[in-house]
């Protein structure tokens, strides 16, 4: 009954996976395929991936954290992750340069 799909993710008891007749995400129960259900409808979807509190990753702390006089990172102004969660960068607003600490705003 459906006949061009994108996409698809598998998680638990179902596939989904987006229809692309008419752009609907479909959720269907990979054991017996007949309990079809539509979940929603996003103009333009081509692929779907399931994200799911369980399979996340578990950060326990990270470079911007705000420290104990209330600093993001130790940064006066803004914090910046880099690629790698336990490095960052400092960054100031507008109309501000950044000291020779390398944290401070002047």
């Amino acid at each position: 009954q459906i006949r061009h799909l994108c996409g698809l993710a598998v998680f638990e008891n179902y596939l989904y996976t987006v229809n692309s007749d008419n752009l609907n995400i479909l959720r269907i129960n990979r054991y017996n395929g007949t309990d079809v259900q539509s979940l929603a409808r996003l103009d333009n979807a081509k692929e779907i991936r399931v994200y799911q509190k369980r399979t996340q990753t578990a950060v326990r702390s990270h470079a911007c954290e705000v420290d104990p006089y209330g600093m993001p990172g130790g940064c006066s102004h803004i914090c910046l992750l880099s690629s790698n969660y336990k490095a960052r960068t400092c960054r100031c607003r507008t109309g501000f340069i950044l000291g020779s600490d390398g944290r401070s705003c002047k």
